[in-house]
């Protein structure tokens, strides 16, 4: 990871034992959040790149990909 990117911070509480990571790439942070959950943690949040913390459904809902998705599907199109 270079010094400049900086990274997404996931946590959650897994068996009452903290557990935190970091990912550089927004889907990569989503889908180990989703790993986490099939797993019995809660609490989880994904710390945006401003720090501030998302629950999975409202990260999800923002990440690039789902938008652009979102405007093809009302026939809105901005690369």
């Amino acid at each position: 990871m270079s010094p400049s990117t900086i990274p997404y911070k996931i946590s959650a509480a897994c068996g009452g034992e903290p557990r935190t990571a970091t990912r550089c790439n927004p889907a990569s942070a989503m889908c180990l959040a989703d790993d986490w959950a099939e797993d019995g943690c809660s609490d989880i949040r994904i710390e945006d790149q401003h720090g501030v913390p998302h629950s999975p459904d409202s990260f999800r809902a923002n990440l690039p990909l789902r938008k652009r998705v979102e405007r093809l599907r009302l026939g809105i199109w901005i690369p």
